[in-house]
C-alpha cells in the first residue's frame, strides 16, 4: 500500500504553488497574466519622501472625457490618468534615470464614451511631484548664433512647425537656402510668403536662393558658411550648419555646452555618426544632421578659401566638403560632442529614445528619412514647455514601469529591473532570481547590425515585444487647468496609447504636466513664460460636447483635470 503522507504533501505543495502563482500574476480571461500598471508596489532609491502613503491619500474625483472623442477609440477602453507637478533640482542636473518609490498610476477604470463622457473615479491619487533639471524657461538669448540649412521649398514648408519648437523668440537667425527642385528655382513670391509666415511665428528666418544657380547639393551646403559669415554681426560667435530635420530639444542646454568652448579661436564642433562604418569610410568629421558648429574665426578660414574648397569637392556630401576645408587649411580638429546625434540607425529606434541619455540634437526622425522611423517631434517635445530639459527624461516607478517623457511608458517583466522576483520561491522571500536589466545600457531595438561601440555602447539585446509592454505617445496638447481663475495654457497633456489584441480593451494613459517654480537663477536670467511664444497648435477649448453659447466655462473636472472632492 502506498504511503499516504508523501502523497498529501505533494498535493498540498501543488495547490499552494498554484495559489501563489495566481496571487502573484493574476488571472485575466481565464489565463495568467503579468500584472500591469494598476499594481501598487513601493520601492525607494535615494531620499524617501516623508508623510503618508500616497495611496492612502487618494480621494474620489470626476473627469470629463469628451475631449477623447476625436481619437475615435474602440470603446470600451482601459483608462488611467495622473497629474504631474514638476520641481527643479537643486543642481540643475539631469540623471539618466530617477527612481521613484510611489506608483505612477492607480487602477485602470473602464471608459465608454458611448454611455457617458463624465466618469467618477473612486480613488484619484494626488499630483505626483517629479524633479526636473529646471522649470519653465522662457526664450533664451541665442543672438550669438546664426543657423543655415539648404532644402527644397516643400520640405521647408513642412519644417515650420518643427523649427517653431526651438527657434522662436531666441534672437537667433536662420538662413534657408532653397530650390524648388534640382531643375527648377524657387519662386520669389512663395519665398517671400513663407518668410513672412516664419516671422509671424517669432522666427528670424531669411530665405535665399543658392549663391549660384549651377551649384550642386554639396556646393550649396558649403556656401551656407559663406552666407552666414557674410551676415555675422558683432554678437555672432557661432555659425551652425544643420539639415532640415535637425532638432535641438533645448536651446538652453545647447548654449550651456557652447559656453564651455572658446569662440575666439577656430573651433569645429560636431558629432560622429553612430555607425562606425560611416566614420571609418568618411572620416573623423562632424556629420551634418547632428549639427556642425563653427566659431566665427573658423568660418572666416573657410570663407577665405572658398574657391579652393568649393571647386574641388571629392564627394557629393556637404558635410564632407566642410571637413575637407577645415583640415586642409587649419590645424583644427573636430571637437566631438557625443550628445549631438546624427541618428544613423535604421528601423525601430525605441531603445535610443528610451535610453535617458543626454540629447543636444536629433536627426532622421521625419517621414521619409534614412532611418525609416517617423516621429511627430512637435508633439513629443511639447512637454518641454513645462520643464525644458525634461524631454525624454526617464523615471522608474514600482512594478517595473519606466516613463521616457514624451516617447513612451514601458513595463518590463516582473523582477527584471530589480533582479529579484517578488516573493521568491513559493512566496517564501528566498531565491527567485531573474535576469536583471541594466538600464544604463541602451536597448538594441534598431534593425542594423552595426558597430556602435564608439557611440551608443553599452547596449543590451532587445527584449521581445511579448514581454515588454510599450505604451507610445499618441498625442499631446496645451490645455487650461482653471479658466475661471485665470489659469490658462498652463498644462501639457500627454496621451499614451496601446492597441491591444482583439477581445482585450485598448489602453489609454494620460499625464497632465504642471509647471513648478523655475530653478533659482534661471528666472532672472531668462524672461518669458509658457504661452508667450507662438504655440504649435491652439489650446484645447475644454468645452464639454453639446455645450451651448450660453454655457458656463468648464470646471476643472469638466476640463479633464483631476480634482479631489
Amino acid at each position: 500500500m502506498v504511503p499516504r503522507k508523501p502523497l498529501l504533501v505533494v498535493v498540498f505543495l501543488t495547490v499552494f504553488a498554484a495559489i501563489v502563482f495566481v496571487a502573484r500574476y493574476g488571472v485575466q480571461d481565464g489565463r495568467p497574466y503579468l500584472k500591469k500598471v494598476d499594481d501598487l508596489i513601493h520601492t525607494t532609491v535615494g531620499s524617501k519622501p516623508k508623510g503618508k502613503d500616497p495611496k492612502l491619500e487618494a480621494k474620489p474625483c470626476m473627469e470629463h472625457l469628451g475631449w477623447l472623442e476625436p481619437y475615435q477609440f474602440t470603446y470600451p477602453i482601459q483608462y488611467v490618468s495622473r497629474d504631474i507637478q514638476t520641481t527643479p533640482s537643486a543642481n540643475g542636473e539631469r540623471p539618466q534615470l530617477t527612481v521613484i518609490d510611489e506608483p505612477l498610476f492607480d487602477k485602470f477604470i473602464t471608459v465608454d464614451l458611448t454611455q457617458s463622457q463624465t466618469i467618477k473615479i473612486e480613488k484619484c491619487l494626488p499630483p505626483l511631484t517629479l524633479e526636473v533639471p529646471h522649470g519653465t524657461i522662457g526664450p533664451v538669448d541665442a543672438s550669438n548664433m546664426v543657423f543655415g540649412l539648404q532644402t527644397t521649398m516643400k520640405r521647408l514648408k513642412d519644417t515650420v512647425k518643427h523649427l517653431e519648437r526651438w527657434l522662436p523668440h531666441t534672437n537667433a537667425r536662420l538662413y534657408a537656402m532653397v530650390i524648388e527642385s534640382e531643375e527648377l528655382a524657387a519662386d520669389d513670391a512663395d519665398m517671400a510668403a513663407l518668410e513672412k509666415e516664419f516671422k509671424s511665428r517669432g522666427m528670424d528666418v531669411t530665405i535665399v536662393h543658392p549663391v549660384r544657380p549651377i551649384d550642386s547639393f554639396a556646393q550649396r551646403y558649403f556656401s551656407l558658411v559663406n552666407v552666414m559669415y557674410e551676415h555675422a554681426n558683432d554678437k555672432t560667435e557661432w555659425v551652425v550648419c544643420i539639415d532640415d530635420d535637425t532638432f535641438f530639444p533645448s536651446m538652453f542646454d545647447l548654449l550651456e555646452m557652447l559656453k564651455k568652448q572658446d569662440h575666439t579661436k577656430p573651433k569645429y564642433i560636431g558629432s560622429l555618426s553612430e555607425d562606425w562604418w560611416a566614420v571609418n569610410h568618411y572620416g573623423l568629421m562632424g556629420f551634418g544632421g547632428a549639427g556642425i558648429l563653427l566659431s566665427v574665426p573658423m568660418a572666416k578660414i573657410i570663407d577665405d578659401h572658398t574657391d579652393e574648397c568649393k571647386e574641388n569637392l571629392r564627394t557629393t556630401a556637404g558635410d564632407i566638403s566642410v571637413m575637407d576645408c577645415v583640415y586642409r587649411f587649419s590645424p583644427t580638429k573636430l571637437t566631438h560632442i557625443p550628445a549631438l546625434h546624427q541618428v544613423d540607425m535604421h528601423g525601430d529606434l525605441a531603445g535610443f529614445y528610451e535610453s535617458g541619455r543626454e540629447i543636444l540634437s536629433l536627426h532622421h526622425w521625419k517621414e521619409g528619412s534614412a532611418a525609416g522611423y517617423k516621429l511627430e517631434m512637435e508633439k513629443m517635445h511639447l512637454v518641454a514647455d513645462i520643464c525644458d530639459s525634461c524631454f525624454l527624461q526617464r523615471w522608474q516607478f514600482p512594478n517595473e514601469i519606466i516613463l521616457s517623457n514624451g516617447f513612451s511608458i514601458a513595463q518590463y517583466p516582473e523582477g527584471h529591473i530589480t533582479g529579484k522576483k517578488p516573493g521568491g520561491v513559493l512566496g517564501t522571500g528566498v531565491g527567485g532570481q531573474v535576469d536583471k536589466i541594466n538600464l544604463e545600457e541602451m536597448e538594441h531595438t534598431w534593425g542594423d547590425d552595426i558597430n556602435v561601440l564608439h557611440s551608443l555602447a553599452p547596449v543590451r539585446d532587445k527584449m521581445p515585444d511579448e514581454f515588454k509592454l510599450g505604451y507610445k505617445l499618441l498625442d499631446s496638447m496645451v490645455v487650461d487647468s482653471d479658466v475661471e481663475n485665470g489659469k490658462t495654457r498652463d498644462v501639457v497633456r500627454q496621451i499614451y496609447f496601446k492597441e491591444e489584441p482583439e477581445g482585450v480593451k485598448d489602453t489609454v494613459m494620460v499625464l497632465n504636466w504642471h509647471a513648478g517654480p523655475p530653478a533659482p537663477g534661471i528666472a532672472s536670467e531668462f524672461a518669458g513664460a509658457m504661452g508667450e511664444a507662438s504655440p504649435p497648435h491652439p489650446p484645447e477649448t475644454m468645452e464639454p460636447s453639446g455645450a451651448t453659447e450660453d454655457a458656463k466655462p468648464p470646471t476643472e473636472a469638466e476640463a479633464g483635470i483631476s480634482s479631489s472632492g
